[in-house]
């Protein structure tokens, strides 16, 4: 590895939000969105034999952002509806000194330093924007599977454990930042918390078979948008190469033009006192 990839590493990676999250969970139930309808539905191929009319297809179940107001879900059958519970901090992983990326700031000039025991030309830059690391919280989400009838209930249900294991691992996209069109898939952790029969609780008037499905998310938020710039440690610079530099007599043949020379070394100070 060059010394330069010790001083500049990851990349702008954008923001995540709650609404990130819930976007996320959304997808790994595996629903689809549908843009006539407006709405997310999960493809599904079930048959079940009613006495009176027969054989009915269930080919779809909406997938519903549930609020705390039931009022304002549509409660149409088979469903999965998401709910967010907790945010709840994570101090255990707080404690680390890691930033989340280092890269040459905007208008930063390439300069090219000895580097190494035998002083082999690098290319740094003269400032690097870094942002600092993202706060850790764990979200916990419940997963709501109904229906009209218990067997595509179960099979709803099994069909989320399936997607939301034990332990696995969902793809969160990250926000865009403005003004700089970024786009970020980002993997975080989840763990399957329990699973809870619903059927005796959904409504006082009818009995719709139900389950919940509990998880919960090692996120990260980003609370503070705005990087800051920090100038490197470059010693003298010159437009020419520093006479004196190890490996530099020709100069380094792969800075860009613009570029500067650097000795990397601090200025040493002499002064002279009389007796």
């Amino acid at each position: 590895m060059g010394c330069d990839e010790f001083t500049q590493f990851g990349m702008r990676n954008g923001h995540v939000d709650l609404i990130d999250y819930d976007l996320a969970v959304t997808r790994q139930t595996g629903a689809i969105f549908d843009d006539e309808q407006n709405e997310w539905y999960l493809p599904i191929n079930f048959y079940i034999e009613d006495k009176t009319r027969g054989p009915i297809a269930i080919e779809r179940a909406l997938v519903v952002y549930k609020r705390p107001e039931p009022t304002q879900v549509q409660h149409e059958v088979p469903q999965i509806a998401i709910i967010r519970d907790d945010i709840d901090p994570d101090t255990a992983r707080l404690y680390s000194p890691t930033v989340q990326y280092r890269v040459p700031a905007a208008g930063a000039t390439p300069i090219s330093v000895p580097c190494g025991p035998f002083g082999e030309p690098a290319i740094g830059y003269s400032s690097y924007e870094t942002k600092d690391k993202e706060q850790p919280y764990n979200l916990t989400y419940t997963i709501e599977v109904w229906s009209r009838y218990r067997v595509p209930a179960q099979t709803l249900l099994q069909m989320m454990m399936k997607r939301f294991p034990l332990r696995g691992t969902m793809i969160v996209t990250a926000t865009e930042e403005a003004g700089r069109n970024i786009k970020c898939d980002r993997t975080y952790l989840f763990f399957q918390e329990g699973i809870a029969d619903l059927t005796e609780v959904n409504s006082m008037v009818e009995r719709i078979p139900g389950f919940a499905l509990t998880i919960r998310v090692e996120a990260e938020l980003t609370l503070d948008r705005e990087p800051f710039t920090v100038n490197a440690f470059t010693g003298t610079t010159s437009g020419e190469p520093i006479p004196g530099t190890l490996d530099f007599p020709d100069g380094n043949p792969d800075l860009p033009p613009g570029g500067l020379y650097g000795n990397g070394l601090p200025t040493v100070r002499t002064t002279l006192m009389e007796d």
